[in-house]
């Protein structure tokens, strides 16, 4: 059975239309969305023990990575950490603090 010309026509142009519509619907949310991650900022923090203060900073901020989704490939803007260390006989413990922005 063939379809008469006019009859594939009014088809090709309803499809047309929805498909238009919910091209229209999808391009309205995605900027929004898009727009809310980037903006989106946490402060994390680590805390870590090492035999000298240079690598329980550097494990402090390994941690911060880690529970962010940064490593090992860094995604996010991470911003320089703070820390603060104490020596424990000869061990040193430090945490750090750090601001992860998405995007």
């Amino acid at each position: 059975m063939t379809i008469p010309h006019t009859a594939q026509q009014v088809v090709y142009r309803r499809c047309f239309t929805a498909l238009a519509g919910l091209a229209a619907a999808l391009a309205l949310m995605l900027p929004v969305s898009a727009g809310a991650e980037t903006a989106k900022c946490v402060t994390k923090h680590g805390s870590a023990t090492g035999l000298t203060r240079g690598f329980a900073e550097y494990e402090a901020f390994l941690i911060i990575r880690q529970v962010t989704g940064n490593w090992p490939f860094q995604q996010d803007q991470i911003s320089e950490p703070k820390y603060k260390c104490k020596g424990e006989g000869v061990m040193w413990t430090c945490s750090a603090t750090a601001e992860v922005c998405r995007g």
